[in-house]
């Protein structure tokens, strides 16, 4: 049991150390929240010293395994200020709380990963309330003011192709992708194309996307290592384009791509949670996506593939820490 139950966390994406003995620590960036694992007979005198390195980690649930059932007098010998115990009676399947408390959401955790059953933070509801997406938030905001200096500036909100010398000007004025201008030395142009869209319905695409997408991305990875593949796919994107597409171009796209190839990527390594259904619809969005690109003029598909290649690498670069 004990066995299965980390080899589920470390499936699920939880950072796993080795401390002492059977015991081990198990970490999420998304959390504030870990989790120390092992079992009675090597249970220690004080966990202070385990804890001390966590200095972002501001609640610990213990998790005791107790093969040989759980008397009362456990509950009683070993007390831990300001952190919260569970017994677990391996042979009865039961779980006692101590101190005492109403939280079912370890117990149901433990359910889970017991059957391996992936926990993924963000699944559960106490999770979901308590994790703020705020780089996800700040990035749709941004480019929602880019959009609206842009309109203010003088871009149409449905632009016509026909007469759009105007927005064309705009869009250049604040950084759209133009080769020629990028050559003269105006790189900055890389990032900054990836905040700027070519009318309303370009914007509410993508920022769609991100809003639907981006929460789930940066619970599973973190918010420094999402904060770091959406701005290097973005990046990808932007320099797939610069060198395969003459075209100008922008929208944030490119990193939204790269935002599908690092979850692909972190669910297909994790099998448990790859037969949740996940993988095969991340692949069939890609795959209608791309579909749509090739199908539909005036889609730069080279940052849309560019950035998912940069993610998708990105994420396999940064998987020895997630």
């Amino acid at each position: 049991m004990f066995e299965q139950i980390i080899h589920s966390l470390r499936e699920s994406g939880w950072r796993l150390e080795t401390l002492e003995g059977s015991w081990v620590s198990a970490t999420h960036e998304s959390l504030n929240r870990g989790l120390l694992l092992g079992k009675f007979n090597e249970l220690p005198d004080e966990f202070k010293q385990w804890l001390r390195p966590y200095a972002n980690i501001f609640r610990w649930d213990v998790i005791v395994f107790c093969p040989e059932g759980v008397d009362s007098s456990h509950l009683k010998q070993h007390r831990f200020p300001d952190i919260q115990l569970w017994y677990w009676d391996i042979q009865l399947g039961n779980i006692f709380p101590f101190p005492p408390t109403n939280d079912q959401l370890i117990p149901h955790w433990l359910k889970q990963l017991a059957v391996g059953t992936p926990v993924i933070p963000g699944k559960e509801s106490q999770i979901t309330r308590s994790f703020k997406p705020f780089i996800t938030n700040t990035f749709i905001g941004i480019n929602l003011i880019y959009f609206l200096l842009m309109v203010i500036a003088g871009l149409d909100l449905f632009p016509n192709p026909i007469t759009g010398s105007n927005d064309q000007r705009v869009l250049i004025e604040f950084g759209a992708k133009v080769n020629t201008l990028i050559l003269d030395g105006e790189l900055w142009r890389f990032l900054a194309c990836t905040f700027i869209h070519i009318g309303i319905i370009h914007l509410a695409f993508n920022l769609y996307a991100l809003w639907a997408l981006g929460p789930l991305t940066e619970e599973i990875l973190g918010h420094r290592r999402f904060l770091m593949i959406y701005i290097l796919s973005g990046l990808g994107g932007s320099i797939a384009s610069f060198i395969f597409s003459p075209a100008l171009s922008a929208g944030a796209s490119g990193a939204i791509f790269g935002l599908l190839g690092a979850l692909l990527y972190y669910s297909f390594k994790r099998p448990t949670l790859w037969k949740t259904g996940l993988g095969m619809n991340l692949v069939v969005v890609i795959l209608v996506n791309f579909g749509f690109g090739l199908l539909q003029p005036g889609i730069d598909n080279f940052a849309h593939l560019g950035g998912f290649i940069t993610g998708t690498i990105s994420c396999i670069l940064l998987s020895k820490t997630i």
